[in-house]
């Protein structure tokens, strides 16, 4: 891989890869995680011209912001774009990177060649927003939710045939801060606060998530679909969460045929 590490202006983290190609394409992360989560990714895409970012208060990139918001996280995003000049952009997002890549999007939709969502929740009922309320304030209470994590991400049968996918999460969700991931998670049980108005989504987009998935369920990604009017939904058989890495001979498949 040619990826080389780089800071921006902004003190934030990222990772590189210029083949000459136009547009770039930007992956964002989950919440809790870093641009590591993309590894199958980055092996996958070598050769094309992609960046991998930290978002704030993750991995490499500056921290300490005790209240995030989206609007944060698409500033940041949009120094990112503007720091290193490129014009367009394809823009991949991951579960909170989904709700990010939105967000953006709505504000900034001249910048977006084509956008990817994978693994994003929309219009979630009270029950589902429960849920996430609860596993934010067990972390609130200092308990650790990572091994709930690992187990609602991938199918038991995966992590028994590879427990190294088991180790690498479980070591970079473990790793983390509660200081700096708890404000980036609330924005996230939240999310549902902050309407999106997709008028101005007119790019393609390719909406994807797992068929086993609990909570970016296929019912809420065909609602979003409905929502955004020129895109795709795909189901990614045999997944969860973590279907970027579980399926990931599928699912950069689909992205390969999707961005290029």
């Amino acid at each position: 891989m040619n990826f080389i590490n780089h800071k921006d202006s902004f003190g934030n983290f990222y990772q590189l890869n210029k083949s000459g190609e136009s547009p770039t394409t930007i992956f964002i992360h989950g919440v809790g995680l870093d641009h590591s989560m993309w590894y199958p990714q980055k092996d996958f895409f070598y050769n094309k011209s992609v960046l991998f970012y930290d978002l704030i208060n993750h991995g490499q990139s500056t921290g300490g912001f005790k209240e995030l918001s989206f609007d944060i996280y698409s500033e940041q995003l949009l120094n990112l774009i503007n720091e290193l000049k490129l014009k367009k952009i394809n823009l991949v997002g991951f579960s909170i990177g989904a709700l990010i890549a939105q967000h953006f999007t709505e504000k900034f939709y001249n910048k977006i060649n084509k956008l990817v969502l994978i693994g994003s929740v929309f219009q979630r009922s009270t029950s589902q927003i429960e849920k996430v309320q609860s596993r934010y304030n067990q972390a609130l209470n200092g308990s650790s939710i990572t091994n709930n994590s690992i187990k609602r991400w991938f199918s038991e049968n995966y992590l028994k045939i590879n427990p190294q996918v088991h180790d690498f999460f479980y070591d970079l969700l473990e790793k983390k801060s509660n200081h700096n991931f708890l404000p980036a998670y609330k924005i996230f049980v939240d999310s549902d606060k902050y309407p999106i108005n997709y008028n101005n989504f007119t790019m393609p987009t390719l909406i994807m998530t797992g068929e086993h998935e609990v909570g970016s369920t296929v019912l809420m990604n065909e609602g979003l679909s409905k929502e955004i009017k020129n895109s795709t939904l795909y189901i990614i058989k045999n997944a969860k969460h973590g279907a970027t890495i579980e399926q990931a001979e599928d699912v950069n498949n689909q992205l390969n045929k999707f961005l290029y």
